[in-house]
């Protein structure tokens, strides 16, 4: 029987030849005769911890978060152990205001050193998670993040030079959710109806632990998918509409999500918040460490249907994603305006750069930007604050790149020449740049001065050089 489908009717199935039980080269496969511990939708999507405040004021909210140890229950009867935030795997998600303070206390009782990058945040330097600004093992740091950008979807992570890729495939992760008063205006769907669904892929050795390896290549690639800590989950969902906000949490997987046979979703935001006006989608790429966020009407579905959320692209364990289980629900209270946001008027143009992608094999293999590895004590631009810029990536490799800037979001100028499409029309801070590929984005420096890194988030990449960094001055 294919794991986890015999028997059922579902709005979209896989054949059984796509969904046999992996072969015995994988983690998975090695342990699949024992019993089914990686069937899909066998588990409920896990509800992710909250953080609660220490202290509150109109103006300020106080967080104490300890990295370190812990387990988490991803396999029936074999505790997986994990390095996560508070010791939980994803970390509790931080809901922050827009113009309220935020101050996390990060502990780390790691027994290694750490760094907490707030990615998307616009964070002044001392509070960014430049790579080499670590906390120690055994001290503790004071995170500030003055939410003074849009409403949207951000997270937390790891960002210990080098140390990225098994950091965060280990645990080192969690969302923040920047919380916006104009949003609430709009009606869109909250509480309950908006879901953070953190998307991961991991490989199990047989005691249940994670299984890693390095692959300086192509970065690594799980043969489990896991949302929100769980094994391609299932969720009750009712017949009214749904606010998902997806997070490529993986070191490397992208993945191409189609809901049901291909139904139809709205994207209303991007990584740096709402969109101009909603995009229909059927299918949605999502590159490591991107965000979109859309709004699914499950009321096109019938009470008892059983929609799978599946990721075509991927391998036979990889496709299944999660599934929703659609049960009767009460009246709809939400709505999706035709209009969301408009975009500010930005300063022209006060520079142009280009940053060429590329690997070096001779001698030290590593990754590179404009034929250098990353040198901390290297600045390779100087944007002014307050300007715009045009930069310039050219992929000359044979893998995908996605290039994050910290600080500044940008916008997507062009892809090979052409325009970018609507559901890219609005701030991104992570930009997926194909192999052969040239894409020009617009980034804003606006609010801090400082360092800050910018490289691919491919997090193997990453680690092995492809980082450069910048300058903001007055």
């Amino acid at each position: 029987m294919a794991r986890g489908f015999g028997g059922i009717a579902l709005v979209c199935s896989f054949p059984a030849d796509k969904r046999s039980r992996p072969t015995a080269r994988t983690s998975a496969g090695a342990r699949a005769k024992a019993s089914a511990p990686f069937d899909p939708f066998q588990a409920e999507l896990t509800t992710m911890p909250v953080a609660q405040p220490v202290k509150a004021t109109k103006t300020l909210e106080q967080y104490q978060i300890t990295m370190r140890p812990g387990t988490a229950d991803i396999l029936a009867g074999q505790p997986t152990p994990i390095l996560g935030y508070d010791g939980r795997f994803p970390g509790p998600t931080i809901h922050a205001t827009r113009g309220r303070e935020v101050q996390v206390t990060q502990s780390n009782q790691a027994g290694r050193n750490l760094v907490v990058h707030l990615h998307g945040g616009v964070t002044e330097h001392a509070s960014d998670g430049h790579p080499m600004d670590i906390v120690g093992a055994g001290t503790q740091r004071v995170y500030r993040y003055a939410n003074v950008q849009r409403g949207a979807t951000l997270w937390y992570h790891d960002h210990s030079h080098g140390e990225v890729a098994q950091t965060l495939y280990a645990g080192l992760a969690g969302f923040y959710i920047v919380n916006d008063p104009y949003e609430d205006a709009l009606e869109l769907p909250r509480g309950e109806y908006d879901v953070p669904l953190m998307i991961q892929d991991r490989s199990f050795n047989a005691d249940g632990s994670f299984r890693y390896q390095l692959d300086l290549d192509m970065g690594f690639h799980g043969d489990t998918i896991l949302v929100n800590g769980a094994i391609a989950p299932r969720m009750k969902v009712e017949r009214r509409l749904y606010r998902l906000r997806l997070l490529n949490a993986s070191n490397a997987r992208v993945y191409g999500l189609v809901l049901g046979d291909r139904r139809e979703t709205l994207q209303i935001a991007a990584d740096g918040g709402l969109l101009p006006r909603p995009v229909k989608r059927t299918l949605i790429p999502l590159n490591p460490a991107e965000r979109i966020d859309v709004v699914v009407d499950f009321r096109q579905f019938g009470a008892g249907t059983e929609v799978i959320l599946h990721n075509p692209s991927g391998e036979a364990t990889t496709q299944a994603v999660m599934r929703f289980d659609v049960v009767k629900g009460g009246a709809e209270e939400a709505q999706v305006p035709k209009l969301l946001s408009e975009l500010e008027t930005l300063p022209p143009v006060n520079a142009a750069r280009k940053f060429v992608l590329s690997f070096q094999s001779a001698g030290t293999a590593m990754w590179q930007i404009n034929g250098q590895g990353y040198d901390m004590n290297r600045i390779d631009c100087r944007p002014r604050l307050g300007t715009t810029e045009l930069w310039t990536f050219v992929n000359n490799s044979p893998h995908p790149h996605p290039m994050h800037l910290h600080l500044a979001h940008f916008l997507i100028r062009s892809v090979d020449g052409r325009p970018p499409g609507p559901a890219d029309a609005s701030w991104k801070d992570v930009v997926a740049v194909q192999p052969g590929s040239t894409v020009v984005v617009r980034p804003y420096f606006d609010y801090y001065t400082g360092v800050f890194p910018f490289h691919c988030h491919t997090a193997e990449h990453g680690d092995n050089n492809m980082m450069g960094q910048m300058e903001v001055e007055e």
